[in-house]
């Protein structure tokens, strides 16, 4: 009777130590999971403020040199938080072409209204 009793005692200390190590595993997942979502919105909120920074120097569709300089900045921004698309692609072709052009400054304008970041047709 007593070599019973330790049995069950011992299966019964083995069982709660396995469930404290799974519980323990679980909240180290959920943990996990929350730090990824938490690094995940960051990195959503570091994209949509470099791409406001892009788009905002187009806004009044005029470029001055301290819009043209602060357009460089911003693209750089951009393409670090890995922002990829038309509007870093509009913005680059704008910048290298020597000198931007009012076209240019459309297109971009455009591609910032599409990715929801201001121009002309989201006023």
């Amino acid at each position: 009777m007593i070599t019973t009793r330790r049995s069950v005692m011992t299966v019964v200390a083995g069982a709660g130590a396995a469930l404290a190590l799974a519980g323990c595993a679980a909240a180290g997942d959920i943990a996990s999971a929350a730090g990824e979502g938490a690094s995940s919105a960051a990195v959503g909120a570091a994209r949509a403020a470099a791409l406001q920074q892009v788009c905002g120097a187009v806004e009044d569709g005029q470029l001055s040199e301290q819009d043209l300089a602060q357009l460089r900045a911003a693209v750089r921004a951009a393409e670090a938080a890995g922002v990829d698309g038309d509007v870093v692609a509009q913005a680059d072709q704008l910048l290298g072409d020597g000198g931007p052009d009012e076209g240019q400054v459309a297109q971009l304008q455009a591609a910032c209204a599409q990715a929801g970041q201001g121009g002309p047709s989201s006023s």
